[in-house]
């Protein structure tokens, strides 16, 4: 059996004979002999902090733990291992665990390999992810707080403002204002968006002006010097690019156009297609061919990356789906949608697996752990900074650099939640889809539409095989 003896005191414990290293090693080695251990290896951090895990000795005691020359690791109280209970519980699951290595503790009833310790192992757990959501809740406020005071909160600089890292504000770029302003003109006075998105290219460095960030722009309150945050604005600190009447009539342009047009798009699958070749939206494509004196429409479904002009092809290249029949495809997935009707298990082939689901969750997961370890790199510098251990001005590159990682991790962690599915059991799918399969032929084109909705996540389609649906088993 090789014991793994860890030893730390911190700068301010080591008067004290109980925490003293002496202290700690009479007592352990002691613990070692009454049950029966002579093979014992020393791991001793003298003078330094249990707030964290970048310890010397106990760098070297993970290596030997993974190197298989430790059985168990034996200390005298819990706290020598780490202050935070993160650390800890990372240290006893991730590496202990992992590893098959027992965790003991000479003065407490913490055993890793008895069912009492295994228990208070699990409480830990508790109280650690209670400390991850304080600490989440801490930097989301701090978040929050910036925007009620109006001040920019994380997430991609708009077009048109830079990001003035010492006053901490957005700052207008005059040149890409005066094209947003643009924009604006264009769009109220009726240029459709692929004009004012071939205008925009001749006009700025970026040939990344597709109708997408055309509409981004069109929509973003904050050109109008505001900011909007799940729902609510407030008046912000920054210089506004445009009035807030521009803004409102553009939404009122958008409005306009919108308007005559069926809100799910003009054909069944408007929305739902995605390319398997290079995952790209599908578009609707008409041909027109004169057929003995008359003139003939075709109408298919292609790739939108299919449509690349000639000095966008080093932007994208061009896609090799080709054309597909629009009512041969839309054939097929009202069949898939009746069949499924008849016989509910077919589902069982077709649906989504959890493992969306579980992606999501873990991606989430590993943002928060990132987002941990960034606080705890800023804490440890205020806390050095505080200390004298170190000057502010020797270390400020460094602290902008966390607090903007921080503040992009927190964005990516919003647009993660907020797209995050909520898993429901395909039960529920196979009644609804039995439900509209059985009534299909007596539903209205609109009706369809939404239904379809409803049951179908999306439809992909393939290059020399019939299209792949995937049934909305998330909500």
């Amino acid at each position: 059996m090789r014991i793994g003896i860890y030893i730390r005191v911190s700068t301010e414990e080591q008067s004290q004979h109980g925490f003293s290293i002496d202290g700690q090693k009479e007592r352990l080695i002691a613990f070692c002999k009454s049950q029966g251990w002579e093979d014992y290896t020393l791991y001793i951090d003298d003078g330094f902090t249990g707030t964290n895990i970048e310890r010397p000795a106990l760098k070297r005691l993970i290596r030997n733990i993974e190197e298989k020359k430790i059985n168990i690791v034996l200390v005298y109280k819990l706290d020598r291992l780490g202050r935070r209970q993160l650390d800890v519980l990372h240290l006893l699951e991730d590496v202990f665990e992992k590893n098959g290595v027992s965790f003991k503790s000479a003065t407490e009833p913490f055993d890793t390999s008895t069912p009492l310790g295994k228990a208070m192992l699990g409480i830990l757990a508790v109280f650690a992810q209670l400390e991850r959501d304080m600490i989440i809740e801490r930097t989301t406020f701090g978040r929050r707080q910036r925007f009620n005071q109006g001040l920019w909160y994380g997430g991609r600089i708009p077009y048109g403002y830079s990001w003035n890292k010492e006053e901490k504000r957005l700052e207008i770029i005059p040149e890409e204002a005066l094209v947003v302003k643009e924009i604006f003109k264009r769009y109220i006075r009726g240029d459709s968006l692929s004009a004012i998105s071939d205008w925009a290219v001749t006009r700025t460095k970026s040939r990344y002006f597709d109708h997408t960030k055309i509409n981004n722009i069109l929509f973003r309150i904050t050109y109008t010097g505001k900011l909007q945050n799940a729902g609510v604005v407030v008046d912000g600190k920054h210089e506004p690019i445009i009035d807030y009447e521009t803004w409102e009539a553009a939404r009122r342009e958008n409005a306009k156009r919108r308007g005559g047009l069926p809100p799910v798009g003009e054909y069944l699958l408007t929305g739902l297609l995605e390319c398997s070749q290079c995952g790209g939206p599908i578009v609707h494509v008409r041909r027109k061919k004169s057929l003995d004196n008359r003139e003939a429409i075709y109408e298919f479904y292609a790739c939108k990356h299919q449509h690349v002009r000639a000095r966008d092809r080093r932007l994208t290249e061009k896609c090799s789906l080709g054309y597909q029949h629009r009512k041969n495809v839309e054939k097929f997935v009202i069949e898939q949608i009746k069949a499924t009707a008849l016989n509910p298990m077919l589902l069982e082939d077709f649906s989504t697996s959890k493992e969306d689901y579980l992606e999501n969750e873990e991606a989430i997961k590993s943002l928060e752990d990132k987002l941990i370890k960034v606080h705890e790199g800023l804490e440890n510098l205020y806390d050095a900074i505080q200390a004298g251990a170190i000057k502010a001005s020797a270390v400020g590159g460094r602290i902008r650099s966390l607090e903007e990682e921080q503040e992009a991790i927190l964005a990516h962690l919003e647009d993660l939640k907020d797209t995050s599915p909520n898993y429901k059991d395909s039960g529920e799918v196979q009644d609804l889809i039995k439900q509209i399969g059985e009534a299909w032929d007596y539903l209205t084109f609109e009706e369809q539409k939404t239904m379809i909705r409803s049951i179908i996540k999306k439809v992909v389609l393939n290059k020399k095989a019939e299209p792949t649906v995937y049934w909305n088993v998330f909500d």
